[in-house]
């Protein structure tokens, strides 16, 4: 009994853990699908796309892409579900907000 109890109390401090993990790699997947099917990228020209989740942020669930040509600049997108995904903010490697994005190659803001 006590061993069942103990699994119980490991599966519920586990679980929102586990539900985090899963719903970033949910939102990677949906915006590599947005730029891949939409934005017609190629696979090559993205070097990463990696989620984050912030505890009190807005959007929830955040994902930075870093596209091959211009790998100083993180470019963020949020895929809140399948009919709302865009891309929100940008900002240098060291966090530095860039002032006139019309000068950026990948700059495509939500409309």
């Amino acid at each position: 009994m006590k061993k069942l109890l103990l699994a119980g109390v490991v599966i519920l401090l586990l679980a929102p853990f586990c539900t985090v993990h899963l719903k970033k790699q949910m939102y990677e997947r949906r915006i590599e699908h947005f730029l891949m099917e939409e934005m017609a990228y190629k696979p090559e020209e993205i070097q990463s796309i990696e989620a984050s989740w912030h505890f009190a942020g807005l959007p929830a669930y955040a994902v930075t892409v870093i596209f091959s040509d211009e790998p100083q600049v993180n470019y963020l997108y949020f895929a809140h579900d399948k009919n709302q995904l865009g891309q929100f903010e940008f900002y240098t490697e060291d966090g530095h907000t860039i002032q006139s994005p019309e000068r950026l190659k990948h700059y495509a803001p939500y409309e």
